[in-house]
């Protein structure tokens, strides 16, 4: 009895053995299967010593959908996915949660998105750069880009980021310049990034995606499905607006057209911020001029390629979109409102729906001008939010808009309804309809750039650049609405010559003064601490005499005035032409992105690259001694 008891304690014991090593088993393969997740997923799971250098994720060949036959509406229902790897929920690394997108003061030496904040002010309460040491400033170090870079890099803490116009986004530390990290996730031209808890939301130009990066490594969190066709012009280039659980963004429709003739419909989508699914989508054309079977095919665009504000307490999201195709001709949609081109529209952004529109260069507008648009006047470039308290003791939001004509507006930002508009700058000829003999050629002072505001004084600034194009009407293209423009001689960049930059009265849109510039001051201003930041392209011609051939040397000077009279504090060439979406600034230091760098030789000063750089592009970082 004592030998079969003995036997099953044997036994037993056997057991308990077995079932311990089996439960040890099975926690080793459930720990590196969370560790070989996690590591797919881009967090840091510090088992282990970290790694530098740059990361290179591998692009699946992209299967586009020809769409003669098929609508927008069934491409997106398809839900193309073109990065399968990442796709998934993300916990944000703890390290970047203090950091947010809304302009709080915790936010002060950051620049979490193209224009700041998701108000739009291009405004930054950073106290180390003031009116008393601007003009010390020089170059700590130059990151050198074999692509142009347009973005104002966004500065979180001690790292930046850019994305530059081949669809790279690129991590530094912003102390040095050294490339932390670079990933290809697209393609160009892109207009920024935003950064929100531990993720930068890019758009990817024509690949027509949306992609959220793990800002400490570079990896790829989740890439959305394809939003629209880029066969037919199709693309996303707009800076991701992040707000809570939603990442909105606008769509393109190929860019500029050559012949002012494009097929693209434009629309705006959000998306879920924690996986990038579609949440809803918002077609920006409606009414008789666009409807299926009655309207040409080409009839469409007003798409919202650049940026907008968002309003934290409402929820509601305020996008300027794009000029009516065709551009140039305007016979195919002239009996009804071209809804909604050219308009400044209010958006809710829990389901997508329009709140209200504001018409530009449409009928019903409250600017004196001929209407539909015949010109690619294109209310672009933004908007802004801001608290206004009027003479009266009334408090308003106003809503700042405007266009490449150069109408400025502010809009009440409850109804849209006009508080005041102004236009900077001579217009010439602005009347004048296209046709196969051209328009003769038109000026005015049009608004290429974004723009920023101070609301401790209620002050807006903005660069206006005069433009002269004549505009022609091309009778045997695109069924007779095809056109073109030639821009103005000895200017740049489709008839760019000089212009203005102006600090205006948010109340009255009254201009308190103005600082004009030889060259175009395509720049947006960035406003700091008394200081205002803006600049200009100065340019060269250079004619072979053998040839009579033309080429143009362009570089670009940083401007610092003062905010109060616009007295100038201190200017920087940088021997390349600064980007139109202007300079960023956080950290203790400026930002500045450009295109081609235009000379080799930088002097010898502390701080600057090395003599023989050369690049297509750069970032420009300006600190203090």
């Amino acid at each position: 009895m004592a030998l079969k008891m003995t036997s099953l304690a044997a036994v037993l014991l056997n057991l308990f053995i077995i079932m311990v090593v089996v439960v040890v088993v099975v926690i080793g393969i459930l720990s590196c299967i969370n560790f070989t997740f996690l590591s797919s997923m881009g967090i840091s799971t510090n088992l282990g010593g970290g790694g530098g250098g740059e990361h290179h994720h591998s692009q699946q060949q992209l299967k586009y959908i020809d769409n003669k036959n098929i609508s927008q509406s069934k491409i997106l229902s398809d839900h193309i996915l073109l990065n399968k790897q990442s796709i998934g929920p993300f916990s944000p690394s703890k390290a970047f949660d203090t950091y947010h997108d809304n302009g709080d003061s915790k936010d002060k030496n950051n620049w979490i998105t193209i224009n700041h904040d998701i108000y739009g002010t291009r405004y930054s309460n950073q106290t180390v750069i003031e009116k008393d040491n601007v003009a010390n400033l020089q170059i700590k170090w130059r990151l050198i880009n074999d692509v142009e870079i347009q973005d104002s890099p966004i500065i979180i803490g001690d790292k930046g980021y850019v994305q530059d116009y081949a669809g790279n986004i690129i991590a530094f530390d912003n102390g040095n310049g050294k490339v932390l990290w670079k990933v290809h996730v697209g393609t160009g031209p892109t207009m920024g990034l935003t950064f929100n808890s531990g993720i930068v939301f890019a758009s990817t130009g024509y690949n027509a995606t949306v992609v959220a990066v793990n800002a400490t490594d570079g990896k790829i969190v989740w890439q959305s499905s394809l939003l629209g066709n880029p066969k037919t012009g199709y693309n996303i280039p707009s800076v991701p607006i992040v707000w809570k659980d939603f990442v909105v963004v606008g769509s393109a429709a190929g860019g500029d057209v050559a012949n002012g003739v494009g097929y693209v419909q434009g629309n705006i989508t959000a998306l879920n911020a924690t996986d990038g699914k579609i949440k809803w989508n918002r077609q920006t054309t409606s009414g008789e001029w666009v409807k299926h079977g009655k309207a040409p095919p080409f009839n469409g665009d007003a798409s919202a390629w650049s940026d907008g504000a968002l309003d934290p307490e409402t929820g509601i999201i305020y996008m300027p979109l794009g000029s009516p195709s065709p551009n140039f001709n305007a016979s195919t949609r002239q009996q009804t409102p071209n809804l909604y081109a050219n308009h400044m529209i209010a958006v809710n952004i829990n389901n997508g729906n329009i709140v209200w529109a504001t018409p530009f260069i449409d009928y019903g507008t409250a600017l004196p001008v001929k209407v539909p648009d015949t010109h690619d006047w294109d209310t672009s470039w933004g908007s802004s939010i801001s608290k206004v308290t009027f003479d009266n003791g009334t408090q308003k939001k106003i809503i700042i808009g405007h266009d490449k004509m150069g109408n400025i507006m502010a809009m009440d930002a409850s109804t849209g309804k006009v508080i005041w508009w102004n236009t900077l700058g001579t217009q010439n000829n602005t009347d004048a309809i296209p046709s196969s003999k051209g328009s003769g050629m038109i000026w005015s002072y049009g608004i290429f750039n974004y723009h920023a505001v101070d609301n401790s004084d209620g002050t807006l600034y903005i660069a206006a650049t005069n433009r002269g194009v004549n505009y022609f009407t091309d009778s045997d293209e695109g069924g007779g609405v095809a056109g073109h423009r030639i821009a103005a001689p000895h200017t740049i960049e489709q008839g760019l010559l000089n212009g203005t930059i102006a600090a205006m009265d948010l109340k009255t849109g009254k201009v308190k003064w103005q600082y004009k510039t030889e060259f175009p001051p395509r720049v947006s201003p960035l406003v700091t601490n008394n200081i205002l930041f803006a600049g200009y392209i100065p340019f060269s011609e250079n004619i072979k005499e053998n040839t009579k051939h033309v080429t143009t040397t362009k570089s670009g000077v940083i401007l610092a005035l003062d905010k109060q009279t616009g007295k100038k504090l201190w200017e920087f060439d940088v021997h390349a032409p600064i980007s139109p979406v202007g300079p960023s600034i956080g950290n203790g230091m400026l930002f500045v992105p450009t295109g081609k760098i235009q000379i080799g030789d930088f002097g010898k000063s502390k701080g600057s690259f090395p003599q023989g750089a050369v690049g297509q592009g750069s970032i420009v970082a300006f600190g203090l001694p």
